[in-house]
């Protein structure tokens, strides 16, 4: 079976999904394996899986995509338990496939919205190493000060993490749904509840362990010869190693989370909007937050299948402040007594009271699998009730036109969180000091789309461009420029709109650290070795070469 859960003074082993026989070798479903396959079959170790086209192992990964249109059959998917397994996976496929057509991929959740995770060559499957620990004072080799850090491996997934720190009086700034790999959350950003009291999770990063496409393993920090490794991966995203392991540092945990849900009322929908701008200008708390949200929505929240429609969600949301709860206030003092249900109609809610791990079984019921997926926004720092009436009518026009063609469209929704200035201090100085340049944080924009019908891809992309387009030249008016958040980069989005004048430094990075072009799925930043290949879609000049294609999955 694969890596047991045990739980130590520190660690908590996360249950793979696959069992896998304990055995010399790794455990082998390959009806004719080839010479690839039969060498890492006794190079892996015993935790380890591999799985051919048409096994369970294979079709386990080919079903676990959250958005249906990403998912591929990979004629080979690996499962490695350990770092030393991902560089044999790594060297191995470099030394027989290296000029030839097979494509390499990687991943652990499976939720990104770029295709950088799938291939119908070779996958590599990390959801076997996902070991989570709470390390004390960990030093680095003293290239940067001792800190209580979290290590979490590439292949966990943020439920599997907040098991392992629950009640030990620290946490991570890690994903809302428990459902997300580390790894590209990590890598691309990382905005997560707690990014308005802590600081996105990229930027809480101390160190990570990265498989270079040559096989070797390094560990990258600010401060060692791999630092700019680690600056590229901080916000670039997967695009020049494996990480095999993150180093992020430790944040106080909070004791208790408090969610509430409000569903709006038609008549009450302008007074919502109005509310909600007012409590984004003057929140002073940042251990509290909001969504505004609309989309296709059941009058009561508590019965989800019935009664859907166009509707205008609140939420609510209140961490206990761990290093002062007692001069926070009130979550009914905030949301009930001053601003944001004044005036408002609501015509169901539901609250609810339970720890910091346990706040994903909120926000998983938004986020189902089983459809085709969107997770596209850009940042605002400033909203106005206008620009959400805006927004709604082109939401609303999606949701009319998708009902129109017989879709049901579920749990779809576009909605904005409310991020708190500045993120409580947690920001870099200046925009060359990461890969994402962010050092103003604007509040975060999501459409989440989810539709079954391959016919409506177009004008779902259609939608998002309009919102974007909407939001772009709103924030033109009210702010700086602001680079949208990595993980929720658009389909036709250059790479200027992402990382901003950082593009050329990563492409020189990607050439560095992977000539060969061997990472060459998904957003592709166009070093030399990409472009040859013909895989390059992120330029260091606008409009320069061809933009990202959307590939449908029928």
């Amino acid at each position: 079976m694969p890596p047991a859960a045990s739980l130590s003074v520190v660690a908590l082993t996360g249950l793979a999904l696959v069992p896998v026989a304990l055995a010399a070798g790794a455990t082998l479903e390959c009806s004719n394996p080839s010479q690839l396959i039969t060498k890492l079959d006794d190079l892996f170790s015993s935790t380890s899986a591999i799985g051919c086209s048409g096994s369970q192992l294979q079709k386990d990964n080919a079903g676990g995509y959250w958005g249906e249109q990403y998912a591929k059959n990979a004629s080979i998917v690996v499962y490695p338990s350990t770092a030393k397994d991902v560089q044999d996976a790594v060297s191995a496929f470099v030394s027989s496939e290296k000029g030839g057509k097979t494509e390499l991929a990687f991943g652990s959740g499976f939720h990104g919205m770029t295709g950088a995770a799938a291939t119908d060559g070779y996958m590599i499957d990390l959801k076997y190493l996902n070991k989570t620990e709470l390390v004390y004072k960990e030093a680095f080799d003293g290239s940067i000060p001792a800190e209580t850090v979290i290590t979490y491996e590439g292949g966990a997934r943020w439920g599997d993490v907040l098991k392992t720190t629950n009640g030990t009086g620290y946490t991570v700034v890690g994903a809302r749904d428990s459902t997300v790999g580390v790894g590209g959350f990590s890598t691309g950003g990382g905005i997560g509840f707690l990014a308005g009291a802590y600081g996105f999770s990229g930027d809480r990063l101390l160190a990570m362990d990265v498989v270079l496409m040559d096989g070797t393993l390094v560990t990258a920090t600010k401060a060692n010869k791999y630092a700019d490794l680690f600056w590229a991966i901080q916000g670039g995203g997967g695009q020049f190693g494996i990480v095999t392991k993150f180093y992020q540092k430790a944040a106080l945990e909070p004791k208790l989370s408090h969610f509430h849900l409000w569903v709006v009322a038609n008549e009450s929908e302008t007074q919502a909007q109005e509310n909600t701008a007012t409590f984004f200008e003057s929140n002073t708390d940042p251990f509290t937050l909001m969504y505004y949200g609309y989309g296709y929505l059941p009058a009561d929240i508590q019965n989800p299948t019935r009664d859907l429609a166009g509707r205008t969600v609140l939420i609510g949301v209140q961490f206990g402040n761990p290093a002062d709860d007692a001069k926070q206030p009130g979550f009914h003092e905030v949301f009930n007594n001053q601003t944001l249900l004044k005036g408002v109609k609501t015509l169901s809610d539901v609250d609810y009271d339970l720890p910091y791990a346990n706040a994903f079984e909120v926000i998983n019921q938004f986020f189902p699998y089983g459809l085709r997926r969107g997770f596209w926004g850009p940042q605002t720092t400033k909203v106005t009730s206008g620009l959400l009436q805006d927004t709604k009518t082109i939401v609303k026009d999606w949701l009319d036109s998708l009902l129109a063609t017989g879709e049901k469209p579920l749990t779809s929704l576009w909605a904005v969180q409310y991020m708190y200035p500045g993120l409580n201090g947690n920001l870099p100085a200046k925009s060359e000091d990461t890969a994402w340049p962010h050092t103003v944080a604007g509040h975060q924009t999501l459409f989440s789309p989810g539709w079954a019908l391959p016919k409506n891809d177009k004008q779902t992309l259609e939608t998002n461009t309009k919102i974007n387009n909407l939001i772009y030249d709103h924030q033109s008016k009210v702010g700086p420029f602001l680079a949208d958040y990595p993980n929720y980069i658009s389909p036709d989005s250059e790479g200027h709109r992402v990382w901003g004048d950082n593009v050329q430094r990563l492409i020189d990075i990607k050439e560095k650290y992977d000539p060969d072009c061997i990472i060459a799925q998904g957003r592709v930043f166009a070093s030399a070795g990409c472009t040859k290949r013909g895989k390059a879609n992120i330029f260091a000049k606008s409009g320069s070469g061809p933009k990202m294609k959307y590939k449908r999955r029928q």
